[in-house]
């Protein structure tokens, strides 16, 4: 005969579906300020949360406008603000304006909250329009060679780690580049060692401004296998401490080092291709941001033609109550 179905609360044993022997796990009780608290944020509407224009071209203005109806029910002591979040965190009125420019494309999200509790009201989404831009594709090539350069530049000939004579590896992600470096190192009353660096580095668009980080080192050193049986098997212990002493040295001086050197190059770069370009225009175009593939350096140029900003009835002035924007 067929096992009958068993349903949670009425398990052989246990009609009555007690949670400890079910094996549930129920919610803790809700308190009961705190759901008065919540009945009051459900009492809200909300009429209406845009933007105008949307999306907006680069560096132009748009204007947030939002209508809440509030709560009509009073609780003593407590206060229902509305938030504005997105560039940081802003207590707006319940209706109201506000220019915004963020420089990409950006969520914003109002709520309703009170010291026990919080309601998201609404979301806009306020992006770019692109249409009037350019895009400028550098060769990965050349910022490969920059790399390289580099590279060359941190290890001279006439220092105790030098190049050997292999390829200096450059491989790019998105925004991102990974280096190995073949080097040998004199050591001192001992072998040479050859030493085969990875250094992972980032290159991202900052306000249309290049910006490059470090980000690891990985080491690897060999002593080869004459080493090891001419050192009883000492090598091996020389070579972990070899690998910890430089990976800490390229955290503290040479990734740091390269990063900076390979901005300044970038971002000198794009400002000479960028003067060409605006050879002869009107009005000129500045860098909004780029991308680093394997295949180029794709920079995108926008007119600028930004009109001043809108008034911002939201600022606090003489009479204004408004708390500012909280980053």
């Amino acid at each position: 005969m067929a096992d009958r179905p068993r349903f949670p609360g009425n398990t052989l044993g246990n009609r009555f579906g007690d949670p400890a022997l079910d094996g549930e796990v129920l919610p803790p009780p809700i308190d009961p300020e705190r759901f008065r608290h919540i009945q009051l944020l459900n009492e809200a509407v909300l009429v209406n949360f845009a933007a105008s224009p949307n999306p907006r071209t680069p560096w132009g203005w748009s204007t947030l406008a939002w209508d809440v109806t509030m709560p009509t029910t009073f609780l003593p002591g407590v206060h229902v603000e509305a938030v504005l979040f997105g560039e940081g965190e802003q207590i707006v009125p319940a209706q109201g304006t506000r220019p915004a420019r963020p420089y990409n494309e950006t969520t914003y999200t109002l709520s309703l909250r009170t010291p026990l509790a919080l309601r998201m009201m609404g979301q806009v989404t306020l992006g770019i329009d692109f249409g009037a831009c350019f895009e400028l594709p550098q060769r990965s090539d050349v910022i490969r060679d920059l790399i390289r350069e580099e590279v060359r530049r941190a290890f001279p000939s006439s220092g105790q780690v030098t190049l050997r004579d292999s390829e200096i590896g450059v491989d790019f992600g998105i925004n991102s580049f990974v280096v190995d470096i073949p080097l040998t190192a004199d050591v001192p009353n001992w072998f040479d060692a050859d030493i085969d660096m990875t250094l992972g580095f980032e290159v991202f668009p900052v306000d249309g401004r290049v910006a490059a980080r470090y980000g690891f080192a990985r080491t690897n050193v060999s002593f080869g296998t004459a080493s090891a049986i001419l050192s009883g098997g000492c090598s091996s212990a020389v070579a972990k401490a070899l690998e910890a002493a430089c990976d800490g040295f390229f955290d503290g001086f040479i990734g740091p080092a390269i990063a900076r050197q390979l901005r300044d190059q970038v971002q000198a770069g794009m400002n000479t291709a960028l003067a060409e370009f605006n050879q002869g225009r009107s009005p000129p175009y500045k860098v909004h941001d780029f991308t680093l593939t394997e295949f180029n350096l794709l920079v995108r140029v926008c007119p600028v033609s930004a009109p001043p900003p809108p008034p911002d009835p939201n600022r606090p002035g003489r009479d204004g109550g408004l708390e500012p924007l909280r980053s």
